[in-house]
């Protein structure tokens, strides 16, 4: 719900700005490109008309909320929109969902399968449009955020494009009862799946199940530059979840930029100085870290 009031709030300053002031779009639109055999295996590229013109590109893959139960790429739009305007190919994707009738079968696993697959669709795009996308960052919002860390921090080299940098906020970082509370492990047995579950609960690991959907425990050295940001009053992704990422980040001595928003709760709004420290900080990453 809240990525959803989110999404329809970008779109919609997009469209006045777009329509009622009159700025002529800067960018071009791919909707709807299938990147794999799923109903949800769909995906949208953005691609700003300077793009064509530079020998080489980076993109930025934005990958939507909902507690991995519901949205789609839909509600990144605007997100997408904003930055292909400002000269940036972007990306966004939607992803199988876990709900009733997969709950036995979903993990989370498999979505990092399907972010693999929506990349190789990226970089056949990027090489059918001469583009050369040679760089990639992915960024999300709550759950979005959980999956864009994951992948760029345990899966990196199974990217067809070579990561940059990863964007993310409010992500679950840590589903430890220290990091979350007592539904922080409930989370994390969800997530890797029935089969998973089983497996590791009958060999008594529930310490390593949590630590395999769990992005902080993949931080290392060697880790991919990252901006974090996170609500100082957020009660749906409890700011444990922000101080054991960025403990990690610190003992690895990874790099990495954090962004509080001190008096915002999941949403990240009532918070325009964070808002501007965060969107100048991007804008920073992607001049530094992409071609």
């Amino acid at each position: 719900m809240f990525e959803k009031i989110i999404g329809i709030l970008l779109s919609a300053i997009t469209f006045i700005s777009s329509t009622i002031l009159g700025v002529t779009p800067k960018y071009e639109a791919f909707s709807n490109i299938a990147y794999g055999a799923g109903e949800r295996n769909i995906i949208d590229i953005y691609v700003p008309a300077k793009a064509y013109e530079k020998e080489a590109n980076g993109c930025i893959l934005f990958i939507h909320g909902g507690s991995w139960s519901s949205g789609s790429k839909d509600e990144m739009k605007g997100e997408c929109v904003a930055l292909a305007n400002e000269g940036y190919i972007t990306a966004t994707m939607s992803y199988t969902l876990i709900n009733d009738e997969n709950r036995d079968t979903y993990s989370v696993m498999t979505v990092l399968d399907e972010i693999t697959q929506a990349i190789d669709a990226i970089k056949k795009f990027s090489d059918e449009k001469g583009l050369n996308i040679t760089k990639l960052a992915t960024s999300g919002y709550s759950a979005g955020a959980h999956l864009s860390m994951l992948y760029s921090y345990a899966r990196p080299e199974e990217s067809a494009i070579p990561l940059a940098f990863a964007a993310n906020k409010v992500g679950p970082s840590d589903f430890t009862t220290e990091a979350w509370g007592e539904a922080g492990p409930r989370i994390a047995k969800m997530l890797a799946g029935a089969a998973l579950t089983e497996q590791y609960m009958n060999e008594g690991k529930e310490k390593e199940l949590i630590e395999l959907v769990s992005p902080v425990y993949y931080v290392n050295e060697n880790s991919i530059p990252s901006l974090l940001a996170y609500g100082g009053k957020d009660k749906t992704v409890p700011v444990g979840n922000a101080n054991s990422v960025k403990n990690a980040f610190e003992e690895a001595g990874a790099v990495y930029d954090f962004i509080l928003f001190p008096l915002s709760d999941h949403i990240l709004i009532f918070a325009p100085f964070s808002s501007v420290q965060y969107n100048l900080k991007l804008k920073d990453y992607c001049n530094k870290y992409f071609p």
